[in-house]
């Protein structure tokens, strides 16, 4: 039957050494390392399987306290002993000349440096001999596309977490970031474990009304995590940033957000923008993929660490169809979620297998350990 299936996986969240050695670590991955590092050997040793996309975030340059040095570069995550597992199991991918491996960058592990992403397409595929590294644009976009299918990370379409290439010259560094940054610091400080992304989707549903929304929610994430606006963020290295900012300082620089969004061209409008932020990203999938005359007919996005798998069916309930197993998707949305060690989910990730024989292109929403199907469907071909 030959190989027929691509396996999607994304937001990895590996960290630095000092992530997981201090008091109380910050990091988001560590005891799902032996876990991942299984899990691509089995795709490594299948018969079936022809290519593994990792779509972003498979490194996490932003969890880290405000009064810690900032991360510069992926190599020093590469180079956490603590990682090697996983590290040596995507050189095997890279290198396999069976099945692929291919990387779509996400927020977390945008390039702090002059050079940006040229940067890092270098160290991957210096690091990883063989990986496709897939990014169009000198921002940390890109998309992965085959026929009907296309697959992105998808913080591209939140306003807090999308590529910012206008509140400061040589920098892409959105809002989010320094969210993050502040949440990691609470998690350092009080040792309860908390993700900056399930509060940012808690803080955005409060503020999205506020006529100040952005500082108002900025100055409260900050106080929530137990610091002041005189607070200062490490930021040495990172390009277009003094060494240090205060809390105030970051807040007053990112004001105009919404208005700089809005009358930025290529952008979905600010309403969807928030709600993605908030956890939802099918409705940036449908507007920007499923509208009328569009040939897409299956969007895989990661982001917002929460596996979801949307059908949209050729018939409605009462006209010769419904919601069952063996009728046809019109359209297909599917979130490949997360591996980071406090997902409620556990380990997920998305398969879809071209079965040309029947003329479907199947896509299934899967855990791991077990390989147990959550949830699928089809579309025809």
């Amino acid at each position: 039957m030959g190989r027929t299936k691509r396996v999607f996986i994304s937001d990895i969240h590996l960290g630095d050494e000092r992530s997981m050695t201090t008091a109380n670590p910050y990091c988001w991955f560590n005891k799902n390392i032996p876990i991942l590092a299984h899990f691509l050997n089995d795709q490594l040793k299948s018969p079936d399987v022809k290519e593994v996309i990792i779509l972003g975030d498979l490194f996490d340059e932003w969890v880290i306290p405000i009064d810690v040095d900032p991360l510069v570069s992926i190599d020093t995550i590469c180079c956490n002993p603590i990682n090697k597992l996983v590290i040596d199991r995507l050189k095997d991918l890279a290198t396999s000349p069976d099945v692929k491996l291919s990387y779509v960058p996400g927020n977390h592990d945008m390039s702090m440096k002059d050079s940006g992403i040229w940067e890092t397409r270098q160290f991957m595929e210096t690091t990883f001999p063989g990986i496709k590294f897939i990014c169009s644009s000198t921002v940390p976009l890109g998309s992965f596309v085959v026929g009907p299918l296309v697959a992105e990370h998808g913080a591209r379409y939140c306003l807090f977490n999308s590529p910012d290439t206008w509140t400061v010259t040589d920098s892409c560094l959105p809002l989010g970031y320094f969210i993050s940054r502040m949440v990691a610091s609470k998690v350092s400080n009080t040792g309860k474990r908390e993700s900056s992304i399930c509060i940012l989707m808690n803080f955005v549903k409060e503020f999205m009304s506020s006529q100040d929304f952005v500082k108002d929610m900025f100055t409260s994430i900050a106080e929530d995590a137990g610091l002041a606006l005189g607070d200062r963020f490490k930021l040495a290295g990172i390009a277009g940033y003094p060494d240090t900012l205060t809390i105030a300082d970051v807040s007053n620089r990112f004001g105009n957000l919404v208005c700089n969004w809005e009358k930025t061209s290529g952008k979905i409008d600010i309403a969807t923008a928030m709600i993605s932020d908030a956890g939802n990203l099918q409705f940036a999938a449908t507007k920007t993929y499923f509208h009328a005359g569009s040939d897409t007919n299956i969007v895989i996005f990661g982001h917002t660490h929460a596996p979801i798998m949307n059908k949209f069916y050729l018939y409605e309930p009462g006209h010769g169809g419904g919601y069952m197993h063996n009728v046809p998707c019109r359209q297909i949305y599917a979130n490949s979620g997360t591996w980071v060690d406090d997902s409620d989910k556990g380990c997920t990730y998305v398969e879809t297998e071209e079965v040309r024989g029947e003329q479907r292109h199947y896509v299934r929403l899967k855990s791991y350990p077990g390989n147990d199907c959550l949830d699928e469907g089809y579309v025809n071909t």
